[in-house]
């Protein structure tokens, strides 16, 4: 059809529809931009006031071979819309639902089913032809739930249809429509992309810039056992003897992230000989826990040095393959994660704005979004190992957001 179209009509169409849909002036799309973008220039793109499919059909239908003109007619009713994918089967395809229309199919799609996860969004044309259903045109770049819940949220707030009523298939067949998903679906993962190019901003449990900070203090050999006598005077302090070195660490009550965790570690501290290290997660925490250490010890320690690392700078220290975790480290990794979202239930968070999940699923906005965050979860749970993967449903029943 593409060369029909081009014979028909000359490649300025092509051209045009390119720089709609890149909005880019001048751009020659490759593979795996063309994935989606051939489809909808044939399929939804209008020249001269239809698309090419009908042209093509009008003038060529009645000499193509029956199951090519049946394929084409097939088209006809398929729209742009943002699907939901509930199962994988990889080699096989994969479940989806369809977030705008509310449409839902089993899609036989080989390649997708080795690269999508359970909650990833995509947006594309699904195909419905002889029984089976399969992608006829899909956007490259999967979403997770929370941005492709913005997609959704955005283009039905331009279509005016709120909540979640069914987008009707007339609106969503529109080329202004499939274009306009287009374009919010591109911004949206250009600024993921964006994101991902970014250093990450990391903080410790107290909200603060994570960085390593290493603080040296020297004494005099004999003002050794002073100092162990100065340290165990602080409050949340406790020690640990590995032969001639004493391993300190600072504890304080309570966690203000983690509502579940008893107590958060501070700082830890290495007595020597004639040294003592302060090693501390933050410039706030070390800069306090050096007051606390000074003034304990009264005189008795002088400040040598500070050496703080950026957390990219540890990284790159540690690059090489990890070895695999233990089944230990495995079953440790789900506990924390267990006891993490026990308290996660009843926690304030400002994707909620300021409501604890039990408390914002009393509204119907609520558990929407709520039910968005459980989705990010199964998502970014899929990617990890069977043997790593923590098993979200007793969250959703939990929380009355089951199915």
């Amino acid at each position: 059809m593409v060369r029909y179209a081009g014979s028909r009509f000359g490649w300025d169409w092509l051209r045009e529809a390119a720089e709609a849909f890149f909005e880019k002036p001048g751009f020659l799309p490759e593979y795996p931009q063309t994935q989606l973008f051939m489809p909808w220039a044939v399929h939804h793109w209008e020249v001269e006031g239809r698309p090419v499919r009908e042209w093509f059909l009008e003038e060529k239908g009645t000499t193509l071979p029956e199951a090519e003109r049946m394929w084409l007619l097939s088209q006809r009713p398929v729209v742009v819309t943002v699907w939901e994918v509930l199962e994988v089967r990889k080699g096989v395809g994969v479940r989806v639902t369809d977030l705008l229309g509310r449409g839902a199919h089993f899609v036989y799609e080989v390649r997708g089913s080795q690269q999508l996860l359970p909650r990833h969004a995509v947006l594309g044309r699904v195909v419905e032809h002889e029984g089976l259903a399969v992608f006829c045109g899909i956007d490259p770049q999967p979403l997770p739930p929370l941005d492709a819940d913005e997609v959704v949220r955005v283009a039905r707030k331009l279509l005016g249809v709120r909540g979640n009523r069914s987008v009707p298939r007339e609106l969503l067949a529109s080329e202004d429509t499939s274009l306009g998903l287009v374009l919010l679906w591109h911004g949206v993962a250009d600024g993921l992309r964006a994101k991902a190019k970014q250093e990450p901003r990391l903080t410790n449990t107290d909200g603060e810039p994570l960085v390593f900070v290493v603080d040296l203090y020297a004494f005099a050999p004999e003002a050794h056992s002073r100092v162990l006598e100065a340290l165990s005077t602080l409050e949340g302090m406790e020690v640990e003897e590995e032969g001639e070195v004493f391993r300190c660490t600072f504890l304080k009550e309570g966690n203000a992230m983690h509502a579940g965790w008893e107590n958060t570690i501070i700082g830890s501290a290495e007595v020597g000989a004639d040294s003592l290290r302060l090693e501390a997660n933050s410039v706030e925490r070390a800069d306090a826990l050096g007051r606390r250490v000074e003034a304990a010890c009264d005189g008795l320690v002088r400040h040598r040095s500070r050496e703080k690392t950026e957390p990219s700078k540890v990284r790159e220290g540690r690059a090489g393959q990890r070895p695999p975790p233990s089944p230990e480290e495995q079953e440790s990794l789900r506990e924390f994660k267990a006891r993490h979202y026990a308290a996660w239930l009843d926690s304030q968070l400002p994707a909620l704005k300021g409501k604890s999940p039990r408390q914002a699923v009393r509204t119907k906005a609520g558990r929407h979004q709520v039910d968005v965050l459980l989705k990010q979860l199964e998502n970014l749970e899929a990617n990890r190992s069977v043997e790593e993967r923590m098993d979200v449903s007793g969250l959703r029943r939990e929380l009355g957001l089951e199915g």
